[in-house]
Formats: structure tokens, C-alpha cells, sequence
């Protein structure tokens, strides 16, 4: 009689690892100084990176489509209303919002990869990048909407 209680929970590889992936816990950073479309579009990077399905990916694409959508209306219904400069404050909590949906999606993935014995990626240079960039297009959507 062959008994599984024995047998590891965790096997060695059952998936494919495409990249090393970033801590899904470090892509808050870049979500509150970058704004949602910059933690979406490191969030799909990693997803792609862990091997999430599509539809966690493209749960991941419209939760960050909703977060940026919600940020330029309420951005701009402040500005409307006379209150001076709560884009800053707008965008950090849009990108928070966007991280919570990226965060539960690869945290279960990811905790499967460190208990294999991976070591995370840096997020520095590719967070860098992600708030620099994607800050500005989001700066400039804000700004062509409101003219």
C-alpha cells in the first residue's frame, strides 16, 4: 500500500519560470510614486514572468484601466471644484488600488517560486523607469483631458 504522506507538497518545478520575477509586495513603490499605469505595466511584466494565466493578466490590465480611468475623472471633478492639487494624492491612491489587484493575483505564484529557493529580481532600475515614464504619460493624459 503506497502512502503519499511523505511525498513533498511542493515539487520541484511545475511550471515554467520565463524570467526572474520582482517581490510582488516591492511593486507598492512604483504604484504610489508612478500611479496605476505604472505598477500595471510591471504588473504584467512579472505575471508573464511568473507564468500566470491570461486571465489573471488581463484581470491585472482592467483593474489597472479602472484605476487610471477612475484617477483622471476624480482629478479632474477636483480641479473642477477649486480644490488646488490633489493630483499627487489622487494618483498614489489609484496606484495603490491597481497594486492590490496585481498583489493578489502573483502573491500565491510568487510564494510557490521563493519556496523553490528563487531569489527576486532588483525592481530598481525597471521601477525607475516605470515611475518616470509612465508618471509623465499619465502628467501629460491629465493634461490633454483638462484642456
Amino acid at each position: 500500500m503506497a502512502d503519499d504522506l511523505f511525498t513533498p507538497t511542493v515539487a520541484s518545478e511545475p511550471y515554467e519560470v520565463r524570467g526572474t520575477p520582482w517581490r510582488p509586495q516591492s511593486l507598492l513603490y512604483p504604484a504610489v510614486f508612478g500611479g496605476p499605469t505604472a505598477v500595471t505595466v510591471l504588473g504584467l511584466i512579472n505575471g508573464a514572468r511568473l507564468g500566470v494565466s491570461r486571465r489573471a493578466a488581463m484581470a491585472v490590465a482592467g483593474a489597472g484601466l479602472a484605476a487610471l480611468a477612475a484617477r483622471v475623472a476624480v482629478t479632474l471633478w477636483l480641479s473642477a471644484e477649486g480644490t488646488e492639487r490633489p493630483g499627487r494624492f489622487i494618483g498614489a491612491l489609484a496606484g495603490a488600488l491597481a497594486w492590490l489587484a496585481v498583489a493578489a493575483v502573483q502573491k500565491p505564484r510568487f510564494r510557490a517560486y521563493e519556496l523553490r529557493g528563487g531569489e527576486p529580481a532588483s525592481l530598481w532600475g525597471p521601477g525607475l523607469a516605470a515611475v518616470l515614464v509612465c508618471g509623465f504619460a499619465e502628467a501629460a493624459l491629465i493634461l490633454a483631458v483638462a484642456s
